[in-house]
């Protein structure tokens, strides 16, 4: 019969790569019913609002881990680079949260996977990287899948060019994260994303504010437990795993996504969905894949 402690050590052995992936996965997994509960509670509290408690909560979701772990969890290393993604994050988030609202589901996790084509992009432009005809193309036909999921012969939506934008800032973060995670732990960077993101968020739900009753503060609740799970998650496997690495397997949001929309929501993915996703997911699945040889000829 297993024991709790061999079931650790059995943990402990696993290979880095291979425990990065896992959290990657269940990271993916609890983004997605965070976006759920979002969408499902816009429709009663005005999503500014939900904003702000999703980042409000946070301390309170890891009070048991603060007070467990001591203060040291509380300094970071790099004040500069927190700043920075703190403030990038708070208008990304206040997009994404925005486009939730008036976005499909499996079309606004779709559409976030445009992330890496954004930050092959920001590399060539702020880091002088150079990039060749193969991912030039994989950059052309990444735009023309993201084109096709907007459907732009029917019309443009305001929440599919939020989710872009958000999409265009969360590349910039992911940067940030990455470095921080040299020097600062994944609850540390959760952390600071909550208290640092407060002010903005406060002063932007301000005008809308309104009371809530039990049943929405427990559903708020839900989605600032599930959100500050994804991103602990998701800080842990970019510590302990290349992204090129993990980027394939966060594409299986779009299966819960599809899942979820279609249960909660009953939103059919359409045709173009699937034709578009299929070209986003190739083309930074090969941009990822590309930064990953070029980093080990490096």
């Amino acid at each position: 019969m297993l024991s709790l402690k061999s079931i650790k050590n059995s943990a402990y052995n696993l290979p880095q790569p291979l425990i990065a992936i896992c959290l990657m996965i269940i990271s993916g997994l609890f983004f997605v019913i965070m976006h759920s509960a979002v969408k499902f509670l816009s429709k009663e509290v005005h999503i500014f609002e939900i904003a702000f408690f999703r980042c409000a909560l946070v301390v309170f979701v890891l009070a048991p881990v603060i007070f467990k772990q001591g203060k040291s969890v509380l300094i970071t290393k790099q004040p500069k680079f927190q700043f920075l993604r703190i403030t990038t994050n708070s208008v990304a988030m206040l997009c994404f949260f925005y486009g939730i609202t008036t976005t499909p589901l499996a079309q606004l996790t779709t559409l976030g996977f445009t992330v890496p084509i954004f930050a092959t992009i920001l590399a060539v432009i702020f880091m002088g990287e150079k990039i060749r005809i193969r991912r030039t193309s994989a950059l052309i036909i990444g735009f023309i899948g993201t084109i096709i999921v907007m459907r732009p012969d029917i019309s443009i939506e305001l929440g599919a060019l939020l989710i872009i934008f958000s999409s265009f800032l969360w590349s910039v973060c992911l940067i940030f994260i990455k470095k921080l995670t040299q020097t600062d732990s994944p609850i540390t960077i959760s952390f600071y994303f909550g208290i640092g993101m407060i002010p903005a968020t406060f002063a932007i739900a301000l005008p809308v504010f309104e009371m809530i009753d039990l049943r929405q503060f427990i559903i708020l609740v839900f989605i600032a437990i599930t959100g500050t799970l994804a991103q602990t998650l998701m800080n842990s496997a970019l510590k302990k795993g290349e992204l090129a690495l993990l980027l394939p397997f966060d594409f299986l949001r779009l299966i819960w996504s599809v899942l979820i929309g279609y249960a909660l929501f009953a939103e059919e993915p359409q045709i173009t969905l699937w034709i578009g996703g299929i070209l986003i997911i190739g083309s930074t699945s090969y941009i990822a894949w590309r930064e990953g040889k070029i980093k080990k000829n490096t």
